[in-house]
């Protein structure tokens, strides 16, 4: 919800979810740098970063991003809503299963993020999309295939378990439902050989303009003014897994990341008086009574 309407609501919320702590015996501060939550409480060694989260704001980049801001720091997160709908997206993607968008016998299939695919030769994986509208990209671990696949050099793609399976699952993308690439395992993401993709671009540092090529011989073969003619043209940029441990900067369990955030639903109109802090905690009990609100 960019533009005056987003800021008003985080405003609000903010407002309130301090109010509710500073009631609880909180120590409240409300920082004035743009790099910092618009509050930080402390009581006792419970240090909590207030995050308001205005409808579009509850999207698995923003969410991952205020959680590690709140860890780089020893902070625990608040994050406030004004309506279920919000809600229920931070729950699902904090807790079912965390930070993922599925995961099976170990294996994780991954959000996206905002981010594109650099690769070694220079530039950015792409891949040629046909048809009309945007493709639909997917990022998930797998079994197969056992055997060589593009890896980081720090990488074993090679080694197996005792069942047979690799050791390092294997990192496939898909592009509407068909498999574009595999690589071995999410370190293998750290510019992988333009071989691995269909496609790569870069922009000519003499003539601006951009270069796609071919990954498996490099050859060049569409020259495009910018980002408009590159899509024009069919080609589309592979976006970059979302990867808990790389997103947060370290991997943390599943009951470390729950210890790790809150949940309160403020509705609108709601006195800042309503309600309260559990002892000790955040709690997200105000979701209930707010779940069938509009907002």
């Amino acid at each position: 919800m960019p533009g005056p309407l987003g800021d008003a609501t985080r405003r609000d919320l903010a407002d309130a979810a301090a109010a509710r702590l500073a009631a609880e015996g909180f120590e409240v501060e409300r920082p004035e740098s743009g790099a910092e939550p618009p509050a930080v409480a402390a009581r006792g060694d419970d240090r909590v970063a207030v995050e308001p989260l205005a409808a579009d704001d509850a999207t698995p980049t923003v969410i991952v991003s205020r959680l590690g801001h709140a860890l780089d720091r020893d902070r625990r997160v608040l994050f406030v809503a004004r309506d279920a709908d919000t809600a229920a997206a931070v729950r699902d993607l904090l807790a079912d299963p965390p930070l993922l968008a599925e995961r099976t016998d170990g294996r994780r299939t991954f959000h996206l993020g905002p981010d594109r695919v650099p690769v070694s030769g220079g530039g950015y994986a792409c891949v040629r999309a046909e048809g009309l509208g945007a493709p639909t990209f997917a990022w998930r671990e797998t079994d197969t295939p056992v055997g060589p696949v593009p890896a980081h050099p720090d990488v074993d793609a090679a080694a197996v378990d005792d069942d047979g399976r690799p050791a390092v699952p294997r990192l496939v993308c898909e592009v509407d439902g068909e498999p574009v690439t595999v690589l071995a395992g999410v370190d293998s993401l750290q510019t992988p050989p333009d071989e691995a993709f269909p496609f790569a671009y870069r922009r000519d540092p003499d003539d601006k303009r951009f270069r796609v090529r071919r990954g498996e011989d490099r050859a060049v073969v569409e020259t495009v003014g910018g980002f408009a003619a590159l899509r024009e043209a069919g080609y589309v940029p592979v976006p970059m897994p979302l990867v808990p441990e790389h997103a947060l900067g370290r991997s943390i369990g599943d009951d470390a990341l729950a210890a790790a955030w809150d949940l309160l639903v403020i509705g609108e109109g709601e006195s800042v008086d309503d309600g309260s802090v559990d002892d000790g905690a955040i709690s997200d009990t105000a979701l209930d009574a707010e779940r069938d609100r509009d907002r």
